[in-house]
């Protein structure tokens, strides 16, 4: 092949690239085609009217879930308060946090946050973030958050914490912001493979494998932190050994559509 020929080819594949994500389809046109994006990107916007119910985020905070017709994008809202997300308010994302279709409103900053967790970790299709104050004192005290009770078993042997200062480029002291890929993906690796993790001086991240069960272990994560926090001023806390754990995670995951519903007909009143 002549090198002439090989720059026309690559000029024409760069060309059908270009076309093919300038004619991408917009969200609303992807609900209309597809039931299962139209199923998710509404109950995205339910969980965040849920999540900020129950006081998981507050004029902050976000959800994400990743797109059910291509794995390699996600639905996360535009920069609002969770309270008045709708779906025209839904945009899409890749999984380097750059928002498709040639949408040009203004994103979370810390969409970076759901990128990072969803590109590494292909079981999780839903996160959360959110700056609830009960956690806040684990993390800075670096108090391990540890399941007290069933409902709170998926934080297995403790909450891993992501310190931010030991990924900060240039130096340490940075805006306390997951504002770019690489704090995405340092976060991402702190995760591991749990489902729970703790921001030093910031809040939290919540991920799982739909949008139900990451509102469930948000809210129940947060409980979870309030009762360790009193039991812990009482005596010796007997946490959850990790077989008890895995035992009442199994179990208390077969009902997340029992609080889902009650949460549901919450937000749904008048």
């Amino acid at each position: 092949m002549s090198r002439n020929t090989l720059l026309r080819n690559l000029f024409f594949g760069f060309a059908c690239l270009v076309a093919t994500i300038s004619n991408a389809a917009t969200v609303q046109e992807q609900m209309d085609q597809f039931p299962a994006v139209k199923l998710a990107v509404e109950e995205l916007v339910l969980a965040n009217h849920i999540l900020y119910q129950q006081n998981a985020v507050d004029g902050y905070g976000h959800i994400s879930v990743r797109n059910p017709s291509n794995p390699n994008t996600f639905f996360l809202s535009r920069s609002i308060a969770p309270s008045v997300v709708q779906v025209e308010d839904i945009m899409e994302f890749d999984m380097n946090g750059r928002p498709l279709n040639g949408d040009a409103r203004t994103a979370y900053g810390e969409r970076f946050i759901h990128s990072g967790i969803l590109r590494n970790r292909p079981d999780i299709n839903s996160v959360v973030h959110g700056h609830a104050s009960a956690l806040l004192p684990f993390g800075l005290t670096g108090t391990t958050l540890k399941p007290v009770y069933h409902m709170s078993a998926f934080l297995g042997e403790g909450a891993p914490l992501f310190e931010i200062r030991h990924f900060a480029k240039p130096t340490p002291d940075s805006d306390m912001f997951v504002g770019n890929p690489d704090l995405g993906d340092a976060l991402a690796s702190t995760l591991g493979l749990q489902y729970f993790v703790l921001m030093r001086g910031h809040g939290y991240a919540a991920g799982a494998d739909s949008i139900k069960k990451v509102v469930f272990r948000s809210i129940y994560a947060i409980q979870n932190a309030s009762i360790q926090s009193e039991a812990m001023k009482m005596g010796t806390v007997q946490y959850l050994s990790p077989g008890e754990a895995l035992a009442a995670q199994e179990t208390i995951e077969k009902t997340i559509g029992r609080p889902w519903q009650l949460w549901s007909e919450q937000v749904k009143k008048p």
